[in-house]
């Protein structure tokens, strides 16, 4: 579900600019390199010139390998080493060392914070931060001679079993369960009660062999060191096993037939040497042990841990061997025996795999393999790396040799030992780190003094929050000290190494200000860049002294010695590593997201460009150089909470090409610009290339991603992030330089990380999976891709649509957002700014009023919803709020708000002018404007949209826009668009119901259509394809009707009727141009103009008449003619010659001929006889199918009643005395009914009078034309007839007409008589006639 909050247009960018996202991209990518010279330590193969020589080397003989910092800075009192707190035994202990008897042993769990004590067979365990929780166990009835604590194997035990206790005596082991329970009531104190299950869970026997030793695994397996020199294992499983057993012990030194020599030859046979010491690497799983008498051997857990098998057995001989063919020129005394083992894991070092002591201090470093690329390869070896001596061995030197190491431990590059120089002298303890790295294999070396003899030494876990995941816990920070345990008869004693940041406060504390030549000579001896960022770090950090002038004073260090122009990181880049072009507008992450390193000894950073220090963790390799990734040189553009149709943007921006090799960074800036970045990479480190998300399953295979981090990970790393954001405001660069505007990026970034963060930190605690599973399918396999550099750096878009998630999640389950909208606005006022609080509100409302069922608090709540848009329009997700103004009936409230968002985005009406001004592709101001406006009244249609389908559905063959029951609302609807003055919004309704053939509905709206109608209509006929102009043009003059503009409308219609090419039909043509007439007429004339107007309209008329009548008759002739001259009858009206010629003379279309002479007024009367002739010729051909000659006859006389009824008042089209003439030589021919044709003349509405006088002529002319069709009386005996039916015709005349009838019945009657005069056989003619006639003269 989207958000309800967007951009008009699609692109809100928060706050804004393109110059903002480049300010982002140029911090990222200045972070990058900051990060990446943090990474790209030298390994421990080139400091200690292993890789160049390419054979073992050793170190501790030069003056240079150890620096005394107490000596180098001034200061006498600095140490690196602190005492942070002494715990002393718990009184109740201390009454047990009273009645002990015979053995006790010391030690730490370091995993659960807690020192043991074991006296004879009770064991004491309590907290050394506090002294207090003490737990014991005396179940035991014999001494304990060893003391482990490990894990257990998942699924094994319950849940609140967190630990497992192993206790060995030399009779038995005892295996007990360890469970905690919170001192506070709340279930998440920071004290938790520890607590030993009274009943044991295993029990073994030792078979007469003490363990000197007990190791665990991260797998939850358990070792033990035997007296013997084996090395052991307690298995264990929860079902039952092994014929019945939960737990057994395994030898892993002896073959499976060992069983068969009896102890006692073994004993004789093999010289014992217990194993004293086991070390685990966990991250290799490979085992190490360390015997009584110095021998180191080797074991492989296999690639998963859950094997063993013995690889390499290292006696203490061979290892002496080893390191005097390495050093030659110190005694061999110092490289035995060895008294303690480091197992060195793959985060601190790929080549390092253990790291041996010997009693005089000397230290072994051995590899075990390499590294493949795939997987690691197993150990196959143990070899000697490199040696390196205790202070004490360099020419000169000041410092006595550690004497009498007996406990030793390395962790992370530091070495802690305990020395007892013996005769009664105190011990001490000594440490060796490169607290200062550099370049070269030189550590700075303290020692304290301890108040009693250690009985043991233990390296503790980095102080961080119970609640850090893996990721951020992977990798150790780089100015965390680490931290020891020391435990001796008096208490423990937690001793502090301290790293870089450490020994400024105690420079600063101890001088009292940063004015001191100490501190002037750390910051030269650490390198003032790294020296800026360790006192950034106490500025921000500092909350350990209590003191917060440390703070103050660390900040005015800071800006006093920051000012010191260094040289920026600068690195090589390699062509084919570059990063690919990315040019998808898609949220698309870089295609580079690992770690970037710089490696090798023959690709170092160019000489003279860093000063730099490599404190930490060693990050070894020997591969060459990785690439770094390229800025796209074009920012990206975002969506802010916008749905699909608006979601054009990317996550990391449209990278069109690479950047130069030589992208503007300055060579020089000051130590403060490089402090601020290194310290703000290294709080970004442990994420800047992890992967966002990671795709998990669920149990029915389906996959859903999950976050990589936490959402405590996230208020860590923002906590730390706004502490820097606020000390960078303090920070001033040179104006109008390349640091203030580096400085810049560098704030904004830090804005833009904590919102996003605490914007994912939010995700997390609201179902990750559900949130991003919402995601439009690119943007979550981007995100899936996506590392979180690409998410701080080009994430906005995505983190908007998350955002948009979330809110909607709420809304969906029915929930108030008001929480978590001034959650929001706290955590990222960026991403989630008023606007958006506003419009979740808004559409929480909408949800609301759509449940609502009072009609009353509806309507208040759709208005209230309505109002908050409004008022923050036009950043505004319309779509969304529309739909949902739609769904719940809202439709005025659609309008109200699209005109609201229209006058804001366009408040100066450029639209509109861009609009009445013919849309000139110049405009593009007017242009945007005029689209987007336009977009936003789609909104608008929507709603006439869906009231016109519910339409549909209730009346599917009304042509009106709703049916009865939603009649009132549609229009109410368009009338209210209407009414309005917002000119484009009437357009964008015209449009809407033009593209609907609902244009009609615009002249039944009850009142005069507006004025920017017949503006619309216009513009849109001009532009609009000829039958869509069609459509609007016959639209346009019923407006101009409706309006009274009568004329205007005549206009309009002559336009229709006349223009050729539109696609209208002679009909409809036809139908325009008599419309066109009313219009006239109906305007009263319209004087002259009218007149004019008038004339031409009803010449069209006829002209068009006449076209119709060619068209009819031209489709009858068979063949017809071509259809192109059939398509150009109705695309055109032609003139009446063009007719005449091309189609009625062509094709002989009679009738037409008649007709068209008719129509042009010309007076031709051989012409017109002529097409008379043609046409009864015509009539009577297709009369001759008839059976009777006055069935013929009549055939022939229907035609000519037809047309003589048409042209019987037109006088020279309608001959008539011919045309008598030609039907009566017809009628005689045919030997017809005599009186059919007279009768036919009368009946068209010829006279009497004149019918009369027709046949007096036909009579007197006494043509010999009769003789030859077969009747010479035929004309005579017509006129008898034709007398005798006059009696009937002139009963109706008026007196006058009558009178003249007669008379020419007369006339007639005496013609015909003196006609018959001397033909024979025409004696009953003359009594017709005389009857006849005497008949009329009775009339009187």
């Amino acid at each position: 579900m989207p958000s309800v909050i967007s951009n008009i247009d699609g692109t809100r960018q928060p706050d804004g600019s393109k110059m903002q996202l480049e300010c982002l991209e140029l911090a990222g990518y200045t972070l990058d390199r900051y990060i990446n010279v943090d990474n790209s330590r030298p390994s421990f193969l080139e400091i200690t010139g292993i890789a160049a020589q390419k054979s073992p080397t050793c170190s501790g003989l030069n003056a240079g390998d150890y620096r005394n910092l107490a000596a180098l800075l001034n200061h006498p009192t600095l140490s690196q080493l602190k005492i942070l707190n002494k715990v002393p035994l718990p009184p109740e202990i201390m009454e047990h060392f009273a009645h002990m008897q015979c053995n006790c042993l010391m030690g730490v769990f370091p995993e659960i914070s807690r020192v043991w004590l074991a006296i004879d067979s009770n064991i004491y365990v309590w907290a050394f931060e506090h002294g207090s929780d003490v737990a014991y166990f005396d179940g035991l009835g014999e001494t304990i001679v060893s003391v482990g604590l490990g894990k257990p194997k998942p699924g094994v035990f319950q849940s609140f079993v967190k630990y497992l206790l192993v206790l060995t005596t030399t009779v038995e082991i005892v295996v007990l369960g360890v469970t905690f329970s919170s001192s506070k009531s709340d279930g998440v104190g920071e004290l938790e009660e520890i607590h030993l299950v009274p009943e044991p869970v295993f029990v073994l026997p030792t078979d007469g062999i003490s363990m000197m030793c007990v190791k665990s695994t991260a797998k939850g397996r358990i070792f033990m060191g035997g007296k013997d020199g084996c090395l052991y294992e307690i298995t264990y499983q929860a079902q039952l096993g092994w014929f019945g057993k939960h737990c057994k012990k395994v030898n892993h030194s002896t073959s499976a037939l060992s069983f068969l020599v009896p102890s006692f030859l073994n004993a004789a046979l093999y010289d014992e040497d217990p194993i004293v010491k086991i070390e685990v690497d966990n991250s290799r799983h490979i085992l190490y042990t360390l015997s009584e008498k110095g021998c180191i051997e080797m074991f492989d857990l296999g690639y998963e841990g859950e094997d063993l098998s013995r690889v390499v057995r290292l006696p203490q001989s061979r290892i002496m061997s080893l390191a005097v063919d390495i050093v030659k020129t110190v005694e061999p005394t110092n490289f035995k025996p060895v008294i303690a083992i480091s197992a060195v894991e793959s985060a601190e070092s790929e080549h390092l795999n253990l790291v041996a002591v010997t009693q005089a201090g000397t230290r072994f470093y051995f590899c075990a393999g390499t590294e493949s690329q795939d997987r690691p390869t197993r150990p196959q070896y143990l070899t000697l790396l490199h040696v390196r001596l205790p202070p004490g061995f360099t020419p000169n030197a000041s410092v006595l040799k550690p004497k009498q190491v007996h406990s030793a431990v390395y962790d992370n590059g530091t070495l802690v030992m305990v020395c007892s120089a013996g005769g009664g002298e105190a011990e001490s303890l000594w440490c060796a780190s490169r607290v200062l790295a550099g370049a070269a294999f030189s550590e700075a070396h303290s020692s304290l003094a301890l108040d009693a003899p250690a009985w043991a030494l233990t390296a503790l876990p980095t102080h961080h929050s119970k609640y850090l995941s893996a990721p951020l816990l992977a990798k150790r920070e780089v100015w965390a000290g680490s931290r020891w345990a020391v435990v001796s008869a008096a208490g423990a004693a937690l001793v502090g190494a301290g790293a870089a940041p450490d020994l400024m406060r105690a420079l600063l504390r101890d001088c009292r200000g940063p004015e001191a030549p100490p501190v002037k000579d750390l910051f030269q001896l650490h390198g003032v860049d790294q020296a800026c960022a360790c006192a950034l770090y106490l500025a921000c950090e500092d909350t350990t002294s209590g003191d917060l002038s440390i703070s103050e004073w660390a900040a005015r260090a800071f800006f006093l010695y920051g000012s010191q122009l260094t040289p920026t990181p600068i690195f090589q880049q390699q062509p084919s590593q570059m990063a690919s072009s990315i040019g998808s507008p898609k949220f698309s992450p870089r295609q580079v997201s690992t770690p970037m390193t710089m490696r090798g000894t023959h690709e170092h950073i160019m000489s003279g460009q860093l000063n730099q220090s490599y404190p930490g963790p060693m990050n070894q390799s020997l591969g060459p150089i990785p690439n770094q990734t390229m800025m796209p040189q074009s920012p990206f553009q975002q969506n802010m909470m916008s749905p699909a149709p608006f979601n054009q943007s990317s996550f990391m921006g449209n990278v069109t090409q690479q950047r130069d090799m030589n992208y503007p960074v300055p060579i020089e800036y000051s130590a403060k610009h490089n402090g601020l970045y290194i310290y703000v990479g290294r709080i970004l480190s442990p994420i800047w290339n992890l992967k966002c998300v990671s795709m998990s399953q669920t149990p029915d295979n389906k996959e859903f991603m999950s976050s990589k981090v936490t959402g405590e990970d996230c208020a860590y790393v923002v906590g730390k992030l706004q502490r820097a954001a606020t000390f960078i405001q303090r920070v001033v660069a040179p104006p109008h330089s390349d640091e203030q505007a580096s400085l810049h990026a560098l704030k904004m970034f830090l804005t833009m990380a904590i919102e996003m963060l605490s914007l994912w930190k939010v995700l997390c605690e609201h179902q990750f999976h559900v949130i991003a599973a919402s995601l439009p399918p690119e943007q979550q396999s981007a995100l899936q891709a996506a590392s979180f550099r690409e998410l701080l750096v080009g994430g906005q878009e995505v983190a908007c649509l998350l955002l948009g998630s979330l809110v909607a999640g709420y809304l969906r389950d029915n929930a108030s957002v008001d929480g978590i909208s001034q959650k929001l606005r706290q955590l990222c006022p960026t991403f989630y700014r008023q606007e958006d609080a506003t419009c979740s509100k808004a559409n929480e409302l909408l949800i609301f009023a759509k449940q609502q069922k009072n009609s009353a608090e509806r309507d208040e709540m759709l208005q209230h919803a309505l109002k908050l848009c409004k008022d923050v329009a036009p950043n505004v997700n319309l779509p969304i709020v529309c739909a949902k103004l739609i769904a719940a009936g809202f439709y005025s409230g659609v309008v109200e708000l699209c005109a609201v968002c229209a006058a804001k985005l366009d408040p100066q009406d450029q639209a509109l002018h861009y609009y009445k001004s013919d849309q000139p592709s110049q405009d593009r101001d007017g242009q945007l404007a005029y689209y987007r406006r336009m977009e936003i009244y789609r909104e608008v249609c929507g709603a006439l949209e869906r009231l016109y389908e519910r339409s549909s559905d209730d009346a599917s063959h009304s042509e009106s826009i709703l049916s009865p029951d939603t009649n009132n609302q549609g229009r109410k609807l368009v009338w209210e668009c209407l009414s309005r003055s917002d000119e484009l919004l009437h357009v964008a309704v015209y449009e809407w119901l033009v593209s609907k053939n609902l244009g009609s509905e615009l002249l039944s709206l009850g009142a005069a259509p507006p004025a920017s109608l017949r503006t619309y209509l216009q513009a849109a006929a001009r532009s609009a394809p000829a039958p869509a102009a069609l459509h609007l043009l016959d639209l346009l003059w019923k407006v101009l009707e409706k309006c009274g503009d009568h004329l205007a409308a005549a206009d309009v219609l002559e336009g229709l009727a006349t223009r050729p090419g539109t696609g209208a039909t002679l009909a409809q043509r036809t139908a325009w141009l008599a419309a066109g007439v009313v219009c006239v007429r109906g305007a009263g004339g319209g004087g002259a103009r009218g007149g004019e107007l008038l004339r031409r309209l009803e010449e069209a008329g006829e002209v068009a008449r006449v076209q119709a009548a060619v068209r009819a008759a031209a489709l009858q002739r068979r063949p017809p003619p071509p259809q192109h001259l059939l398509r150009r009858l109705d695309d055109e009206l032609l003139e009446v010659t063009q007719l005449y010629e091309e189609y009625a003379d062509r094709y002989n279309l009679w009738e037409c001929k008649l007709a068209i002479v008719q129509c042009s007024g010309h007076n031709d009367a051989l012409l017109v006889e002529n097409i008379w002739s043609n046409i009864l010729s015509e009539a009577e051909a297709a009369a001759r199918p008839l059976a009777s000659p006055d069935e013929r006859l009549g055939s022939v006389l229907s035609k000519l009643t037809t047309l003589g009824r048409e042209y019987v008042n037109t006088g020279h089209c309608f001959p008539l005395y011919f045309i008598v003439r030609q039907l009566e030589i017809m009628s005689c021919k045919l030997q017809a009914d005599k009186s059919l044709v007279f009768r036919a003349i009368l009946n068209i509405g010829v006279s009497l009078e004149q019918v009369l006088d027709i046949y007096i002529k036909l009579v007197s002319v006494n043509e010999r034309v009769w003789l030859g069709c077969g009747e010479e009386s035929h004309v005579c005996a017509c006129a008898a007839q034709l007398l005798a039916a006059a009696r009937a015709e002139l009963a109706p005349l008026a007196a006058a007409p009558r009178r003249r009838a007669r008379t020419r019945a007369k006339d007639l009657h005496d013609c015909a008589i003196s006609a018959l005069q001397g033909r024979p056989n025409t004696q009953h003619l003359i009594d017709k006639l005389n009857v006849a006639q005497a008949h009329l003269d009775r009339m009187d």
